[in-house]
């Protein structure tokens, strides 16, 4: 097969009306984001460099000694460290053909556009996902280590209050979160009990029902996604394990250098036989203020070998 030419064309295959109609699948999915898992980081953006540092301050002593009239007070040196993210490529395209446009109506286009803007927001959700995943504060329900977890070692309120009591003890800022798997979540609402979900539900002042109908629950506001990683066969006889993570204000951080956006190229051949629909960003998440970060380990009754 001959090389493609150097000459290549810019995008005029594409009507300006529909770039924008695409452009605002795009826009919708973002907007969806924006109110999702994305909404709970610290971001930071800078179009100028790869890397980029995150301030984590230690708190101050409580200044409960009474100050001495005419006597300046001494100053109080501020402890900090830094985070560094340094921001990494992330993108997916698909090819499309003319001729497998025109003979469907046009179908693969939009197909391919809203497949790709879904897969934009869902990527980043995974990668901050995954970057949670990695903290090294767990709890386990099992109480010895992950890998003796049984299948009725599920999530329940007590665990849910653990990992509360873990981030009020050192001053987690507010709000708090949690990202939970449908699985976990499923045993975590049918416990019953005084303290269980179902019952603390009864009354307004303990569970606020927000517009994602997902209660809050011990202070904490839940997020449920299927992006969260099932560890097959992590737990005792093949039992599959969950990472379910809670955390206050200024846990995660997000470097952006290019905001994550469509990308439409071509035709690159001598025909314009060929172009191309996807998404590209310069980004990347990571934990920052790991002390308002914590991990609750468990199986699921719905999960596999339960």
């Amino acid at each position: 097969m001959a090389d493609f030419t150097e000459t290549m064309s810019s995008i005029g295959v594409f009507d300006a009306h529909l770039i924008k109609a695409y452009q605002q699948i795009y826009l919708v999915e973002q907007a969806n984001l924006a109110k999702g898992l994305d909404s709970l980081v610290t971001k930071r953006f800078s179009d100028k460099a790869q890397t980029i540092s995150f301030p984590k301050y230690s708190q101050l002593s409580l200044a409960t000694t009474a100050l001495t009239d005419k006597e300046d007070p001494a100053s109080t040196v501020m402890a900090d460290a830094e985070i560094t993210l340094t921001a990494l490529e992330y993108g997916n395209t698909s090819q499309i053909t003319v001729y497998a446009d025109a003979m469907s109506g046009g179908l693969p286009q939009l197909g391919t556009v809203a497949v790709h803007a879904k897969n934009m927001v869902e990527t980043q959700e995974k990668l901050l996902i995954l970057a949670g995943e990695a903290g090294s504060n767990e709890l386990t329900v099992n109480a010895t280590n992950e890998a003796t977890t049984a299948s009725t070692e599920v999530l329940t309120a007590a665990w849910v209050k653990r990992a509360r009591n873990k981030l009020a003890r050192v001053g987690a800022q507010k709000p708090w979160s949690c990202i939970i798997h449908p699985d976990v979540l499923h045993d975590l609402m049918i416990e019953t009990g005084t303290n269980a979900w179902n019952e603390q539900a009864r009354y307004s002042e303990n569970v606020r029902v927000f517009s994602v109908g997902i209660p809050e629950f011990a202070g904490f506001t839940f997020y449920e996604s299927a992006l969260v990683t099932v560890n097959t066969d992590a737990g005792s006889s093949s039992v599959d394990t969950y990472h379910t993570q809670f955390f206050g204000f200024n846990a995660f951080g997000k470097f952006v250098n290019i905001e994550p956006q469509m990308r439409l190229t071509g035709p690159f051949d001598k025909l314009g036989r060929f172009y191309n629909i996807g998404w590209y960003g310069l980004f990347k998440y990571g934990l920052i203020d790991t002390d308002y970060h914590w991990i609750v380990t468990s199986a699921s009754s719905i999960g596999s070998n339960a």
